[in-house]
């Protein structure tokens, strides 16, 4: 860490309250990476399925959805932050080799499954925004992430700059979809009644919930939390840091299927339009909500699968490198080439004809799969006192991971249960 970088972080430990919050806002960085990844277009056009479908029952369902992601990254970044590894590498050394193998394939398959489903939006959306047909804006969707991903800047800049585009992309969506709350008229009695438990429902509709948080409990977030943290050099001084921006991001998750949800219930819920995906969400909407409504979603649509195929290029980086004990570095030619891997298979799905988001379902039951076995990998590791030294897993650590691992299991269940009825 930079003597600047050192000076601003001891002057942000020394305020209290609202003053370390702001001081500490300005020194956030590898938690924009893994919200970029999180607030994805699967993420969001499950949200819009659930709500035109059930209403507000299953509102109340983003806030243990949210804490188990935001716990479990917690619990990435703080290993990552204590070893300087990723998790691949962590499982590999502390574990095995078979678990740095089983941590890779988890985090491959659930990355490059999404990866595919963005593709097939992007396409839409673009259609949708600007007339381009479907395969022209996947392409230039394509050529966005590879300028991005792939830009000339050297070493620290180039990090720089791609996390820039990430947070700018997040603050975009999360404008384009709050905005939308105050042009469509909303029950707000009946969404606050959307926050009471319950899980009743036919086979589909709790299909469908499963869906909704397996969208969001996603391994390979909490991963790319980790690997950007040693990425950006962060040590165990920025524990604390690494806590506020984690909460800070994940925050606006709540905040963006909170709002899709309501949205999509107060215009679409009742009238018999059902939405089948992302990327034709925004047409969808537009008889019953005007075509500014329209724009609104489209833009925060754009934002959300934009920033998470920039994200999930990093992802393959750096699973490849790391899996193959070479640099995960994203600076570095073998990580750019890795990160090719996961987009060219994407880019490949809609310009072959294959809708990839017609299996967004089961991606989400993928997720909720592989989410509880890494995390059990890592909680093991975050326990050896000979690893962590003073950043070992507390007693309230522990029970916090343990309950978000048994709700992430109770979700796979579900999932596994319903799906074939």
């Amino acid at each position: 860490m930079s003597n600047a970088a050192n000076t601003a972080l001891l002057e942000a430990e020394a305020k209290t309250g609202l003053s370390r919050w702001k001081a500490y806002a300005k020194l956030m960085g590898p938690a924009w990476l893994a919200i970029a990844l999180n607030i994805g277009g699967a993420t969001v056009a499950n949200a819009g399925q659930v709500a035109s479908q059930t209403g507000y029952a299953y509102l109340w369902a983003i806030l243990p959805e949210v804490f188990v992601i935001w716990i479990v990254c917690v619990l990435f970044v703080r290993t990552a932050l204590k070893t300087g590894k990723g998790p691949i590498s962590m499982a590999r050394e502390y574990i095995g080799p078979w678990a740095g193998w089983v941590t890779a394939i988890s985090i491959f398959i659930v990355n490059t499954v999404f990866h595919a489903i963005q593709y097939a939006i992007v396409g839409n959306i673009m259609n949708t925004l600007f007339g381009v047909t479907p395969k022209l804006g996947t392409i230039i969707g394509f050529i966005f992430v590879l300028s991005i991903v792939l830009n000339p800047a050297k070493g620290e800049r180039s990090i720089k700059i791609i996390t820039n585009v990430c947070q700018w992309l997040v603050w975009i969506l999360l404008a384009s979809f709050t905005l939308i709350l105050f042009v469509v008229p909303i029950n707000w009695a009946d969404a606050l009644r959307g926050f009471i438990p319950s899980i009743q429902g036919t086979s589909q509709e709790l299909v469908l919930l499963s869906g909704l948080m397996g969208a969001a409990i996603a391994i390979n977030v909490p991963s790319l939390a980790a690997y950007a943290s040693v990425q950006n050099k962060w040590g165990p001084e920025r524990k604390n840091l690494s806590v506020f921006e984690l909460t800070y991001t994940n925050f606006m998750l709540v905040i963006v299927q909170l709002v899709v949800m309501i949205a999509v219930t107060a215009v679409l819920f009742g009238t018999g339009t059902v939405i089948t995906g992302a990327g034709t969400m925004a047409a969808t909407f537009e008889p019953f909500a005007g075509k500014f409504s329209t724009i609104l979603l489209s833009i925060g649509l754009l934002g959300s699968v934009l920033s998470t195929m920039v994200s999930q290029c990093l992802v393959s980086g750096y699973v490849i490198t790391d899996a193959f004990g070479w640099e995960a570095d994203m600076t570095s030619q073998k990580f750019k080439i890795s990160g090719l891997v996961v987009t060219l298979f994407g880019l490949s799905a809609p310009l072959i004809g294959w809708n990839a988001f017609s299996l967004s379902t089961y991606g989400s039951g993928f997720n909720l799969t592989f989410f509880p076995i890494v995390t059990i990998l890592l909680l093991y590791i975050a326990n050896k006192s000979s690893v962590m030294g003073e950043l070992k897993a507390g007693k309230a650590m522990n029970i916090t991971v343990i309950i978000a691992v048994l709700l992430s299991l109770l979700a796979t269940g579900n999932y596994w249960v319903n799906i074939f009825k």
